[in-house]
């Protein structure tokens, strides 16, 4: 019968708190939405104003007796200050901080101290809740008591109701609430989240709000590192419109309780990295047949057993003379550790001090703010030391790109002289080309690219390797055009950008020489087996005709001159057409190189002129790092009224 007098004894606890220090319970998704959320600058409410609680003021008496002087540092509200600090953080460093979990601790230093709202999380690993209602029915049932009709609403599912969907429950206090109330309530926020108000005589007082939800609805644990805040502030798609659009909403929680199902269960639950303690973030998974002590040694889980505390349930319930079975029943399943955790966390303290979620949250939301802003002073330090550039250098790096662009264009024309007066390209001429006109896809390609600056690409390379130790002075550093690749078939080619290359340096000679090579180069040799067959149809035909005029009685020396005058013409229009595609063909290939120069010539002078405009590249970051400084002073001050709170 000792569980019998326990529960007794907490019946009797529970029962003896008073009713008037209840604080008035608001809906979790109402108190956090943009509509609902109280002004922050009320602190209790109207009542507890005009009638303060007589050992707070006896407590304030007391300090003031025993402070040493009559100064404001002794005489201030640490809650008061604590608020006003974390509004300012709110202020001075929303995108440092964590919003949901910030709103939730101002919430919670706007009620009386000792009586704060707890918000807990049952988290499912599986595809449904239906274990983690199963666990928290038990935790929140009283074994004194017949069944409630809560217990069948938590259970039930409703048609059409999906068993994946979230679920806020309220534990308050007093008589009624039946099955048709919770109904009709649900009815009328269907709109927003099923809701469902739970008696329980163990929680009286304790204003008590959980959510049920999958793990996976947090939409935040994707294997990204630590995952506390997607924990903590689970993420559940809620109804926006009556239409059935849904948006998500986030639902800051004090603890969280990640409930797993099996092996597997266990497995997704340990996987999680957090760094919060049990106290914050616990685990519990639920295992069909008894674990023993020695399995779970130094393991960070609560193995349960949601059916066989089911079973003494029931039996206890059924009648009172099975309070032996209940017992051995309910040490089994090992449920009285997630009731423990609730109710040592949640009950109200008689004393007046700040419940212990309450301050894991204020200093959780602190510490990780304070790391937030320490690593972003960081990377803007990092990026002021990569930006800074000396004019010294940038006017050494403007005589190495004049000298650079001069032997550019040195190397352009010397280069193609050279290959111009070449063996190969001069067996390319007209009177050759009849078979060698397949080769002047592959004499012209080579020539392009053994001889088309080679060692102005290099060098520019080189040039851009040197600014980028100077100094980082953009990201991309150089505009220009992409690098196309061609594809394997003939009939596609697509210009992508080459992921090598792209922004550490110009590339505006490689695109020019990949641009001579896919266009040009196929034209010149199609213009030249077009003109070999043209001159060859041109002499056959005037052959032909020469041959005709012999049969109808013509002379051998007329046909002859028929013949030699159609050969002449289409050898000389061969000629002429051919060493015209040549010349402009070389004066292409030149003007394609000077272009490529003056536009590489004018990318690095470009990024040179924005390093020289930023004589002091800290003049745009030192109000950010002044705006980090001083937040980093208010988390200080937030950290010193929060040790001063009882």
């Amino acid at each position: 019968m000792a569980p019998v007098s326990t529960l007794q004894r907490a019946l009797s606890r529970s029962r003896g708190l008073p009713r008037q220090l209840h604080p008035p319970s608001i809906c979790l998704f109402c108190s956090f939405s943009s509509a609902n959320r109280p002004p922050a600058t009320t602190l209790l409410p109207r009542s507890r104003r005009t009638l303060p609680n007589l050992q707070q003021q006896q407590q304030r008496r007391r300090h003031q007796s025993t402070s040493p002087s009559s100064s404001s540092s002794t005489t201030t509200n640490p809650r008061t200050d604590l608020h006003r600090a974390l509004l300012d953080l709110q202020t001075h460093a929303p995108n440092h901080v964590n919003l949901p979990r910030l709103q939730l601790a101002l919430r919670n230093l706007s009620e009386p101290p000792g009586h704060e709202s707890i918000r807990v999380a049952f988290l499912s690993a599986a595809t449904t809740t239906t274990t983690a209602k199963q666990l928290l029915r038990l935790a929140l049932a009283d074994p004194l008591q017949p069944a409630a009709a809560w217990e069948a609403q938590l259970l039930l599912e409703e048609e059409g109701h999906d068993a994946g969907a979230p679920l806020i429950v309220r534990v308050v206090g007093g008589a009624g609430g039946g099955a048709g109330q919770i109904q009709e309530q649900q009815r009328q926020r269907r709109h927003v989240i099923p809701e469902l108000r739970v008696e329980s005589a163990l929680f009286k007082g304790a204003d008590l709000e959980m959510v049920v939800a999958p793990l996976a609805s947090t939409a935040a644990v994707s294997g990204e590192g630590i995952v506390d805040d997607a924990v903590l502030v689970p993420t559940v798609d809620v109804a926006a419109t009556t239409a059935g659009h849904v948006a998500p909403v986030g639902t800051p929680v004090h603890m969280a309780l990640l409930v797993g199902e099996g092996v597997l269960g266990a497995a997704s639950v340990l996987s999680l990295p957090v760094l919060e303690g049990p106290e914050v973030i616990a685990r519990a998974v639920n295992f069909s047949t008894r674990v023993g002590g020695e399995d779970l040694v130094d393991c960070p889980l609560v193995a349960v057993n949601v059916e066989a505390a089911s079973e003494g349930l029931e039996l206890f319930r059924v009648d009172v003379s099975n309070a032996m079975k209940y017992e051995a029943l309910w040490s089994e399943a090992n449920v009285g550790r997630i009731a423990e955790w609730l109710r040592k966390s949640a009950l109200p303290s008689d004393e007046g001090l700040m419940k212990a979620p309450v301050r894991n949250l204020i200093n959780s939301l602190l510490r990780n703010a304070r790391a937030a802003i320490q690593e972003a002073e960081a990377r803007d330090l990092s990026a002021e030391l990569r930006t800074k550039v000396s004019p010294g250098t940038v006017a050494h790096l403007d005589q190495a790109l004049a000298e650079w662009a001069q032997n550019a264009h040195q190397e352009l024309q010397q280069q193609l002289d050279l290959a111009f007066t070449t063996r190969p390209w001069s067996k390319l001429g007209w009177w050759k080309l009849f078979w060698r006109a397949d080769d002047v896809g592959m004499v012209t390609s080579e020539m392009v690219a053994l001889r088309f600056l080679p060692r102005a690409e290099q060098g520019i390379i080189y040039l851009a390797g040197r600014i980028q130790e100077a100094g980082d002075v953009g990201q991309p550093l150089y505009t220009g055009p992409t690098l196309p690749q061609a594809s394997p078939g003939p009939q596609k080619k697509q210009d992508t950008v080459a992921p090598s290359t792209a922004g550490k340096w110009p590339t505006h000679i490689p695109f020019t020489r990949n641009y001579l090579q896919e266009k040009t180069v196929p034209s010149l040799q199609a213009l030249a087996q077009k003109l070999v067959v043209q001159s060859s149809s041109l002499a056959g035909l005037s052959t032909a005709l020469a041959g005709l005029s012999y049969l109808s009685a013509f002379g051998a020396y007329e046909c002859g001159a028929i013949a030699a005058l159609g050969i002449a013409l289409s050898f000389r229009r061969f000629q002429q057409k051919w060493e015209a595609a040549r010349e402009y063909w070389e004066g292409e290939v030149r003007e394609e190189g000077r272009k490529a120069i003056r536009a590489t010539e004018a990318s690095v002078a470009e990024v040179l002129d924005r390093a020289g405009r930023t004589p002091d590249p800290r003049a745009d970051q030192g109000a950010q790092l002044e705006e980090l400084r001083k937040a980093e002073e208010i988390i200080t001050r937030a950290e010193e009224a929060h040790a001063r709170i009882k």
